[in-house]
């Protein structure tokens, strides 16, 4: 453990090593209850803790099976953000919205304070030492009568050597071993790499692709590991080109279906005809009608398979019945392409989808409970009473054990049924470690101490063998963090060395995967009845458990296909809904042999007309304020369906009916339009016409050379600020003032206006501030002041010139790298602590005193409070064809050097700084609005409830979530406008350091929170009028452009072209759409 020396770790790239200067001289490292971190008042200082100083701790995230390296920032004992780590090779710094989320599961309000005993029909409050005699007592009494043997332990299923640490305690006490489950692992997927590769999940190299083809593979949301995959996958497409092209092929375009450049609408389990098609094993005739879509797209991918040779890249990843035999048939494509060892690695297989239990394996154990032959059964995050199609009758069978034991901090519906709650620590409470690529140990240490009288489940299952005679002299070890431990070379002082960077030299302990149930076979799509075929998917942020939905963060983000938040909905073709006489948000019912659900309409051109879609994840009955009674659960539509060769759930597994209700529900969505109506938001390019785009030009850094070299281009007497002519003298704005950097050159420039381009000092053409008063001594005046390179502070030194006059913050967002995956938004609520708005009791009272209790309703009310909104335009596809482009553009506050917002304000509450950006004065803002009403970006928002503020019913941050706010961020009030900072406390602190240590401020020494969690690094931030920072080179790339250039705001945020890779004969219309060409 170590302390930083400054409120925040602002150089990203060098703290871990401060990390490891103060921990090498101890063993004791990280948080525990040794005396490391007390979570204690303010008033009492924390021991080895300074007041207001950050602490960080690698650790590993546990929000799925990834494992991704994460940084834990602790301030005075409270973790208060998570952000990637840097040092590991699983997400090398970036870190997805459901990791960043972790924290609200820290901090979740009704997260269960310590243990828990039945007493009658009610969970009582009990100590541990109760309730570990308790569970000796029956665990003894099972054992007695012989029934240890059919006992039954659900475990998520996770990375690292607990897994082999409870299969070992559970035989030490003659029970099997557990379960591993996980309903988001591709089962038929891994079933398939066995096959083919010898591998369970082989190493993708999407850089050295040249042809990326999914089958129904969302890789970039829910598929795999999301985080490396959309790093790779981004960084491939950053070529430009020599980036991949992409190809989606399946019944549902998901968020990897919109970021490819042809869709191919396949019918559900129609993969495997096309996949034969490509193989010559079918004709184009017989595939194609099989698939329901054109020959002639499948026989231009043919084209393009043949073409790339072992630069093929296929990933399968269908839902369907036939889903192994379809991944076996895509490996087969990359094997006979030669990309085995190119784009497909098998040496470079990950082992975090190992001992996975099937489907089958779930099933099986249900039906035993049923039939009453389990004695005791434990579940560890694993919700069996909701994650699981309704046929199935889990929490029926559930209820028929005699003693359940469930080591669950949350109260999920799996938890409200149990004789016995014994609440594990948190992820960030705990130790453990986890599978790292090249030979290596991910690290979990615990970054607090523990929130609540929790203990972690391998912490009470050492204790329970302790105590017990038999097992007593198998654990030696004093807790889970001692045989951790052990485990390394060199004990404490090794563990003490790796632990500031979260990784150590080893491997992990394992153990064999238990003998499979035999699968029960689902019938093939074809033998099921009805008009639609239903397809039920994964929701990207909720997760195919719905182990996400108590987290606020995660259900006020937008879907990032449908951008519907806080509830549930069908995803109807536009034709279909037209058919059926539907309009969105008209409710329907969706039915299947299995059951029914009920949810509004989304009209999406991204799904076949033959097809009805939703996600799952929500539909709780429990699980916390968050998740219950928010939206329906897509589970009741499944049967019980096994697919064939893996023995995994099928989601994709029959048939069923749509049927109009009669009533509305309105589409919870932040969401204006879906197209750019040619306002050119979010602009393309084709690859083959990067050549043709214009270099933008630069001009020379001293404006006297640039006059003399560029006559023709100074706006001379009336170019600019009119013919006054103060700002005409020598060095003035009038003469020609040298932009660094800037986007637009030359004839962007327009007569009697000011040039667009970056600039020194204020690089903008309005004054520092409404009065000038920042100007130099002496000097003042809206036009002259920051504008005029030859102001100084010492007439000494004519190189001092005005503080922050030298800086222009900037920042770029690539559109051919962002995925849409929204992780920066979430950083964003992280890091400015941004209140969510859309829980039941937060809406609005209305008259006669009762309370809008509708989820999401202030932001049907358009109340929401996003300082950044991912926004998706759809080019193309408006007769309803598939051949339509996605542009995703986050957007933010531009910190326009013109800005329109600026001039509006009535007292000066918004202003411009002299480093260019536009600030937002919490105390002096009377929430006019006029601000927003002339902002054209439609990005500044209205504290309308005093969200912040813990005495209103509105309020965001119920008690222990508030622990989660950032002490360097102004939690604001009622009655203020808000948004984006560019993060200004991390500039500030930046600038701070680098005056306290004499040192120049480094280029890309750090970020804003958006850029820095980034899986894609889409979004670059510096500053633009330094050339050692990389957003100055940024901003001259020629796909570059400034939204709504027209009005002359003179952004900050400079976004460059999507480039789109068309097929031979591919239409192209909607690729390059959207205006601004």
């Amino acid at each position: 453990m170590s302390t930083d020396t400054t409120t925040r770790g602002v150089d990203r790239r060098r703290f871990l090593k401060v990390l490891g200067a103060s921990s090498a001289a101890t063993t004791v490292v990280g948080c525990d209850r040794d005396g490391i971190q007390r979570l204690i008042p303010y008033l009492q200082n924390p021991d080895n803790t300074v007041p207001g100083v950050s602490t960080y701790y690698a650790t590993t995230c546990r929000e799925c099976a990834a494992a991704c390296g994460l940084i834990a920032e602790t301030r005075d004992g409270r973790v208060i953000k998570v952000e990637g780590n840097p040092n590991h090779p699983v997400n090398k710094g970036a870190v997805c919205a459901r990791g960043q989320s972790g924290v609200q599961g820290l901090y979740n309000p009704d997260r269960y304070r310590g243990p828990m005993v039945r007493e009658g029909n009610a969970l009582v409050q009990t100590t541990w030492d109760k309730a570990l005699q308790l569970l000796a007592q029956k665990m003894g009494e099972v054992r007695a009568k012989g029934g240890a043997k059919d006992a039954l332990f659900f475990n998520a299923h996770e990375s690292g050597s607990f897994p082999a640490v409870l299969d070992q305690w559970l035989a030490n006490f003659g029970m099997p071993a557990h379960l591993s489950v996980d309903l988001e692992a591709e089962l038929p997927v891994l079933a398939g790499n066995k096959a083919a590769y010898g591998t369970a999940w082989p190493a993708l190299d999407f850089d050295a692709a040249s042809l990326i083809v999914s089958f129904s593979a969302d890789f970039l949301d829910t598929w795999g590991q999301v985080v490396p995959q959309q790093l790779a996958w981004a960084d491939a497409r950053a070529k430009l080109k020599g980036a991949p092209r992409h190809v989606y092929v399946g019944p549902r375009r998901s968020l990897t279906g919109l970021n490819a450049d042809e869709w191919v609408p396949a019918a559900p389990g129609s993969e495997l005809e096309i996949a034969q098609y490509l193989a010559g094993k079918l004709s184009v005739a017989d595939a194609a009608k099989a698939a329901g879509v054109k020959p002639e797209q499948l026989e231009r991918l043919k084209k393009d398979v043949a073409k790339a040779g072992k630069g093929l890249l296929a990933i399968a990843g269908a839902t369907t019945p036939n889903a192994t035999d379809i991944a076996i048939a895509v490996a087969d494509l990359n094997k006979a392409a030669g990309s085995v060892g190119n784009t497909v690695k098998p040496a470079g297989a990950t082992t975090s989808y190992d001992r996975l239990a099937t489907f089958s394996d779930v099933r099986a154990a249900v039906e035993k409970m049923a039939a009453g032959q389990v004695p005791v059964v434990f579940v560890r995050n694993v919700n069996l009473a909701y994650a699981f199609p309704a046929p199935l009758q889990a929490a029926e069978a559930l209820a028929k054990v005699p003693f359940k034991v469930a080591f669950t901090n949350v109260p999920d519906e799996t938890a409200a049924m149990a004789d016995l709650i014994l609440p594990d620590h948190h992820g960030l409470e705990s130790w453990g470690d986890a599978a790292a690529p090249g030979g290596q140990i991910a690290l979990q240490q615990p970054a607090m101490e523990p929130v609540f009288d929790t203990k972690a489940t391998a912490d009470v299952l050492i204790a329970v063998a302790k105590a017990d005679v038999a097992n007593a002299s198998k654990y030696p070890v004093e807790n889970y963090r001692a045989w951790l431990t052990s485990r390394l070379p060199g004990g404490a002082s090794a563990m003490a060395a790796a632990l500031p960077t979260g990784l150590a030299t080893g491997s992990i302990l394992t153990s064999a995967a238990p003998a499979h149930a035999a699968v029960k076979a689902a019938p093939a799509l074809s033998a099921s009845q009805g008009e639609y075929t239903v397809v039920v998917y994964p929701h990207a942020l909720m997760g195919a458990d719905g182990r996400g939905a108590n987290k606020p963060w995660l259900q006020e983000l937008p879907d990032p296909v449908s951008k519907v938040a806080w509830q549930s909905w069908v995803e109807l073709h536009p034709n279909t809904a037209r058919k059926l006489g539907l309009r969105e948000h008209d409710v329907v019912e969706v039915k299947t042999a299995a059951g029914s659900i009920q949810a509004p309409v989304w009209a999406y051109l991204g799904v076949r007309e033959d097809v009805v879609a939703i996600a799952t994840g929500r539909g709780h009955t429990g699980y916390g304020r968050y998740a219950k009674d928010i939206g329906v659960n897509a589970m009741a539509l499944l049967p019980v369906a096994e697919e064939a060769k893996s023995g995994g759930l099928v989601f994709t597994a029959g048939k069923g009916t749509v049927t109009k209700v009669g009533r509305q529900e309105e589409l919870v969505t932040t969401e204006g339009s879906a197209r750019q109506h040619e306002r050119g938001i979010g602009q393309a390019v084709l690859v083959g016409e990067l050549d043709s785009l214009k270099k933008r030009v630069w001009r020379d850094e001293d404006p006297k050379k640039y006059a003399e070299a560029h006559p023709a281009e100074h706006h001379g007497a009336e170019g600019e600020h009119g013919a006054e002519g103060g700002d005409k003298a020598e060095g003035g704005h009038g003469a020609a003032i040298a932009p660094i950097v800037g986007p637009f050159g030359g004839k962007h420039g327009i007569a009697g206006n000011p040039d667009p381009r970056f600039e020194r000092g204020l690089k903008s053409p309005v004054a520092a501030d409404a009065q000038g008063e920042l100007a130099p001594v002496g000097v003042r005046g809206k036009d002259q002041a920051l504008y005029n390179p030859d102001n100084v502070l010492n007439p000494d030194d004519p190189t001092d010139l005005v503080p922050m006059a030298k800086r222009r913050w900037a920042m770029t967002i690539d559109l051919a790298k962002c995925t849409g995956c929204s992780a920066c938004v979430t950083a964003c609520y992280s890091e400015n602590n941004i209140p969510t708005v859309g829980a039941p009791w937060q809406g609005r009272t209305l008259l006669g005193g009762a309370v809008d209790a509708r989820p999401g309703a202030n932001i049907l009310k358009g109340r929401e409070m996003a300082w950044l909104r991912l926004e998706r335009y759809f080019e193309g596809g408006e007769d309803g064809s598939s051949d339509f482009d996605t542009r995703f553009v986050p957007m933010m506050c531009q910190h326009c050097g013109n800005a329109p917002c600026e001039p509006v304000c009535p007292v000066y509450a918004t202003y411009h700084s002299p480093d260019g950006l536009n600030v937002q004065v919490y105390n002096r803002c009377v929430g006019t609005r006029y601000c927003s009403n002339n902002c054209p970006y439609k990005v500044r928002y209205f504290n309308w409830f005093g969200f912040g503020e813990p005495d209103r019913r509105q309020y965001a941050f119920p008690e222990p979530l508030n622990w989660q706010l950032n002490p360097d961020v102004t939690v604001r009030g009622k009655g203020v406008m808000e948004k984006c900072t560019f993060c200004v406390q991390r500039i500030r602190e930046a600038e701070n350091r680098s005056q306290v240590e004499g040192k120049p401020l480094e280029g890309d020494s750090f970020t804003t929170a958006c850029a820095q969690a980034c899986p894609s690094k889409a979004i670059v931030f510096g500053d633009a009028a330094d050339n050692s920072w990389t957003v100055s080179k940024l901003v001259e790339d020629e796909r570059a452009y400034h939204v709504f250039e027209e009005l002359n705001t003179y952004t900050a945020v400079v976004y460059l072209k999507k480039v789109n890779h068309p097929g031979d004969g591919q239409p192209q219309a909607a690729l390059i759409g959207g205006g601004g060409h």
